[in-house]
């Protein structure tokens, strides 16, 4: 995806060093603002329908000014940032059937990732930028599969990372690009969580209830994800028993009880709370908990669903949707949930928030 151009010393010739050295007070300066952002990092991206089908935005947390990416009439949806937050990934209809794309943060660069005629969507990026695992229906053997693979953000070198009879969900990758962890839908015999190298070899089963939405703590340690028991779902994590592999045995910690479903596990940078929503109070409210299910707090109280928490890069805010005026609008509060501020305000729907 290109690179910055390298950095060479500062010239030291008379008549140079001083434009140099304002260069440089510039480039401090624009530091030091990007690192005062409210979010300590980029926009928020999300997506809107508000010009007559969904597509990808950019939105300020401080002022709620929003900035359109994408502009065609189909819909694009499920965007995620890279790593590096430089580029957003995404799930587009543009060619007729889903395809993943990539953009980058400012709309210039544009590139169209998948060619198939299948379905292509939900990506997910790895640590380091190379890569991105997704959904596919795939034609293979003569038959259509739909599963998981990895491709590096260049295009090419398709790796087919699940091999289940049933459709998979993914969760993301391990912090360190080592795994994907995904969940087989609709199917008894392979339900639970999985893990694979994203080259498709060295496949684990963690765990083998009615699990889904799995989410990789940033420290590695932990994945969290929701189990469904009975009427209701709580959230669960995993962890590995000893130093050793995953393969080695896993433990697994209940850290919600209640009579009603909790939901949308969402890690703090510091992999020691959990932001997620529940119904336990009489509709879907943000709630926080630790790691270790203490001190589960509600943060948000009103008469509507208020959903999909996503943390800021500096762990000092949620971003979430709430249904609380008619359509789906974005909301940023403090992590205690004080100073919650309607950034989105319209009559469409604002939703899939990543920050």
């Amino acid at each position: 995806m290109g690179s910055f151009p390298p950095v060479r010393p500062a010239a030291r010739r008379a008549g140079v060093l001083l434009p140099a050295l304002a260069l440089g007070l510039l480039g401090l300066l624009m530091v030091l603002s990007a690192a005062c952002l409210p979010g300590g990092g980029n926009p928020i991206v999300f997506v809107s329908d508000s010009d007559g089908d969904p597509e990808i935005y950019l939105l300020d947390p401080e002022n709620g000014e929003t900035t359109r990416l994408t502009n065609n009439e189909a819909p694009d949806l499920t965007p995620r940032w890279s790593p590096d937050g430089e580029y957003i990934a995404y799930t587009s209809h543009e060619s007729g059937n889903e395809e993943v794309n990539l953009l980058d943060k400012k709309g210039a660069q544009f590139r169209r990732l998948t060619n198939n005629p299948g379905a292509d969507g939900s990506p997910w990026w790895a640590p380091e930028n190379d890569r991105l695992a997704f959904f596919s229906e795939r034609a293979e053997g003569g038959e259509t599969v739909a599963e998981i693979y990895s491709m590096n953000t260049q295009g090419g070198e398709l790796s087919r990372v699940s091999f289940n009879a049933t459709p998979e969900r993914l969760g993301g990758w391990s912090p360190n690009g080592e795994w994907v962890v995904f969940h087989a839908e609709d199917s008894w015999e392979e339900r639970g969580l999985w893990l694979r190298n994203p080259l498709g070899v060295n496949l684990i089963r963690l765990t083998e209830g009615q699990d889904s939405q799995p989410v990789w703590s940033p420290n590695g340690r932990y994945i969290a994800f929701v189990r469904q028991q009975g009427d209701a779902a709580d959230i669960y994590v995993v962890r590995k028993s000893t130093d050793g592999d995953w393969g080695d045995g896993v433990e697994e910690e209940r850290l919600t009880q209640s009579d009603s479903d909790d939901i949308s596990p969402a890690w703090h940078p510091d992999s020691k709370i959990l932001a997620f929503v529940s119904s336990r109070d009489g509709n879907p409210e943000i709630y926080t908990i630790q790691a270790d299910g203490a001190n589960p707090q509600r943060l948000t109280r009103n008469a509507a669903a208020d959903q999909a928490p996503v943390w800021s890069p500096n762990g000092k805010q949620i971003a979430f949707v709430t249904y609380l005026f008619g359509t789906a609008e974005i909301l940023v509060m403090e992590a205690d949930g004080s100073n919650q501020r309607r950034l989105t305000n319209n009559t469409f729907e604002d939703d899939s928030p990543d920050w």
